[in-house]
């Protein structure tokens, strides 16, 4: 499987992840996705196919899709390993990065303030005189 397909893959998932909750999903140097908060990122870890463990390698979630969380916020590091499914997978004295599966993804975005996706309803552009930038007829 080539790697442009393998990161192509993993950015559908992870922005369908996204999508309910509203976060911002953007492309890190390697064009993995990432959703980035104020206090760290979530990054996708394993899909659970493709997975290490199968390989004879270390996966903290074998067999599971994953997700990880970073943060250079050591006040963070107990908040977050106190969410229910979150693993501890590297941790320093200044930053941290741990394992969890999807379900805990609102819990997760919440500690490291992940931003949302900016929004503008039709009514609220409307009121601020934005106009389309597509018109049927043309205007002198």
């Amino acid at each position: 499987m080539s790697r442009r397909f393998t990161q192509q893959r993993v950015v559908e998932q992870l922005r369908a992840l996204a999508e309910p909750y509203r976060f911002r999903v953007q492309l890190d140097a390697e064009g993995f996705p990432v959703i980035p908060g104020r206090y760290g990122q979530i990054e996708w870890y394993c899909d659970g196919v493709n997975c290490a463990a199968r390989a004879g390698g270390f996966c903290a979630l074998p067999g599971q899709f994953g997700l990880a969380v970073h943060t250079d916020r050591p006040r963070l590091f107990e908040k977050l390993w106190a969410i229910p499914g979150v693993k501890r997978y590297q941790t320093a004295e200044m930053e941290m990065r741990a394992v969890f599966p999807p379900e805990a993804l609102g819990q997760v975005a919440r500690v490291i303030k992940a931003r949302l996706r900016r929004t503008l309803a039709p009514e609220e552009a409307r009121r601020r005189g934005f106009k389309p930038t597509h018109r049927a007829t043309s205007e002198p």
